[in-house]
């Protein structure tokens, strides 16, 4: 329960910033960052993303 609450929070609060458009004062490539905490976030769950290089 806690693993899904805690990457729940992370997706939650970076769609949140999007969709508000509080990244675009942050990053010049929100798709950029979407993607990379994506990626994090799989590489936390001990996975390897798809087309993605082993941590």
């Amino acid at each position: 329960m806690a693993l899904a609450l805690h990457l729940w929070a992370r997706l939650h609060g970076l769609v949140s910033l999007e969709i508000y458009g509080h990244l675009r004062t942050q990053t010049i490539s929100p798709d950029k960052l979407f993607r990379e905490e994506l990626t994090q976030l799989i590489r936390s769950l001990g996975l390897t993303p798809k087309g993605g290089r082993p941590s």
